[in-house]
């Protein structure tokens, strides 16, 4: 194959399939299956392997997204290709692992629910028609939480067989949204985003002034390659300005790991925790519902005896 600048294209890009094969994921901002996506540009690209066209000029042609346009730029740019893809690999790990508690939120609540669907079921067969016995005795209409029973018990056939499939249901939209909108509505999230963000822009920056990129170039790659879109923090800026070349990839590094440190420091103080006090939170109002609904007919129908009892008198 010859070296045009489609001809390199398509090979990172067949890169990018092979380190997606691994399950590693690699966000390039072009939606559902990354993959799929890439296969589709080099389809796309084949017919320019020929051509000597500019990367700028081949990316036009083609109309692709910008965040891919940035990063493609990039991969053209640098000497070394595997510090970008590693980039954009990490920024998406550690969003996943900042997940992985909320992803695990949901678990003692659905253990609570499973009991509680059991306890119902115990509770339909064996007590709720003694409750209505004693209703018919005293002569009264259920009222409050017996007369929810009561109709909970003639709708038995139908939530006994779909509570275990809204169950699944509920584990398998929890999962997939944790990363995405749930994760959004944690406390700090935002800054966490944007401290990843950070981190992978001076990862990007590190290798591609080190790739002799000039640096006008370099901070306007590294400004729309990221998501969420951010300006480079003036930091980053000042040292690819007015570094010396040879320290200017060593700064950046430095100043990615400190980032990556602030981010996980707000991933430990918010995403560890809030999660937990959530599910714990739904778990206990599962068992105050199955509490009360076990407790406060019998409550009421001792109240209505004791009425009877002292108009009797």
């Amino acid at each position: 194959m010859s070296d045009t600048t489609a001809a390199r294209l398509l090979s990172l890009n067949q890169q990018a399939i092979a380190i997606l094969h691994l399950n590693i994921p690699l966000d390039f901002g072009l939606g559902g299956d990354t993959a799929e996506r890439l296969r589709e540009i080099n389809d796309r690209l084949l017919s320019d392997v020929g051509r000597d066209l500019a990367p700028d000029a081949l990316l036009e042609r083609h109309a692709l997204p910008d965040r891919y346009r940035a990063i493609a730029r990039m991969l053209l740019e640098s000497d070394d290709p595997v510090p970008i893809f590693e980039s954009i690999a990490i920024q998406n790990l550690d969003r996943d692992a900042a997940a992985t508690p909320l992803r695990q939120a949901i678990t003692e609540p659905l253990i609570v629910a499973a009991l509680a669907y059991i306890g119902m079921i115990i509770l339909c067969t064996f007590s709720v028609p003694h409750i209505q016995a004693q209703y018919t005795q005293q002569g009264l209409t259920p009222s409050g939480v017996s007369r929810w029973l009561i109709a909970v018990r003639e709708a038995m056939p139908l939530w006994v067989a779909g509570f275990p499939f809204v169950m699944i249901a509920t584990w398998w939209v929890w999962r997939k949204l944790a990363a995405g909108p749930l994760l959004n509505l944690v406390p700090g999230s935002s800054q966490y985003a944007r401290w990843l963000a950070a981190e992978s822009q001076s990862r990007r920056l590190a290798v591609l002034v080190g790739s002799g990129v000039e640096p006008e170039t370099a901070l306007s790659l590294a400004g729309t390659s990221v998501s969420p879109q951010l300006p480079v923090r003036p930091i980053a800026e000042s040292i690819v300005r007015d570094g010396t070349p040879p320290s200017r990839p060593r700064a950046l590094g430095r100043l990615a790991r400190f980032y990556h440190f602030l981010a996980d420091d707000r991933r430990h103080a918010f995403f560890s925790k809030t999660p937990g006090y959530v599910g714990l939170l739904i778990a206990a109002l599962l068992v105050l519902g199955y509490a009360l609904a076990t407790f406060l007919p019998w409550i009421a129908i001792l109240q209505n005896e004791s009425s009877m009892e002292a108009l009797n008198r």
